[in-house]
């Protein structure tokens, strides 16, 4: 198998247009000790109405539907390895078609991303968001640990079928957020596009943001910034970066 491997603010991924990959064999692949090591797979398919296919695999093996931070080394993948030679491209994942915009400047790449509405409602547990994806947003507290023993529970409480957002501190004059994610089928990731999409959502919703306004959401690995247009929809704008190609029997 013939592999790229790509990151977006820390998020890792494993691209391939291998057709005989299947998700079974993630949890090897994706293992950081046995295996190239992620976050998940990303598996280039054609499509007939898009310029490609996205299949996400996560490392758990599990199928997810959309992936922010992924599509985002994608579109690099396309046009670095291979050759879709424009910089609009339109890809199909789970959730629908996304209209991305690639930009380069002086070696550095940066990504738009149209990631469509997201509905936000709110829960005892805090604020559940559909942005393609299922997320729980949650207003925490300063202190990491604290974050993760709260992203832990409520997402053991879900059945593991949620990726949970805590904020672990937000500026308003700075328009700025600091947060963990614990994603469905990863774990505790570096970054994760979709949950920032959908932290943006759940402040809008509390009256926080407003339409227009960018916000740099601050993870772990990385900023990636936000806005929500007139439309209504979530856009995300940030980098993606290549690390290496190889092969493997696995």
């Amino acid at each position: 198998m013939l592999f790229h491997k790509y990151h977006a603010a820390g998020n890792d991924f494993i691209i391939t247009d291998d057709p005989a990959v299947i998700p079974a064999q993630a949890p090897a692949l994706c293992d950081r000790r046995t295996g190239i090591g992620a976050d998940g797979i990303l598996l280039h398919r054609p499509a007939p109405d898009a310029d490609a296919e996205m299949v996400i695999i996560n490392a758990d093996g599990t199928v997810a539907t959309m992936c922010g931070n992924g599509l985002r080394c994608f579109c690099r993948y396309l046009i670095e390895q291979r050759g879709v030679a424009k910089n609009s491209l339109r890809v199909l994942t789970g959730a629908g078609t996304i209209d991305c915009l690639v930009s380069r400047d002086n070696g550095d790449w940066s990504v738009t991303l149209d990631l469509g509405i997201a509905t936000a409602t709110p829960s005892p547990d805090g604020t559940i968001v559909d942005i393609g994806n299922r997320h729980l947003v949650v207003r925490g507290g300063p202190g990491a640990d604290a974050a993760r023993d709260t992203a832990s529970r409520l997402q053991e409480k879900f059945g593991g079928d949620i990726n949970v957002e805590v904020l672990t501190g937000l500026d308003e004059r700075a328009r700025t957020v600091d947060l963990i994610v614990n994603e469905r089928g990863a774990g505790f990731t570096r970054a994760c596009g979709t949950g920032g999409g959908a932290v943006v959502a759940a402040l809008h919703h509390d009256g926080l943001v407003a339409t227009g306004d960018e916000w740099t959401l601050r993870f772990p690995g990385g900023s990636i910034r936000y806005r929500r247009d007139g439309r209504g929809h979530i856009i995300l704008r940030g980098d993606a970066r290549f690390v290496f190609s190889g092969t493997t029997d696995a």
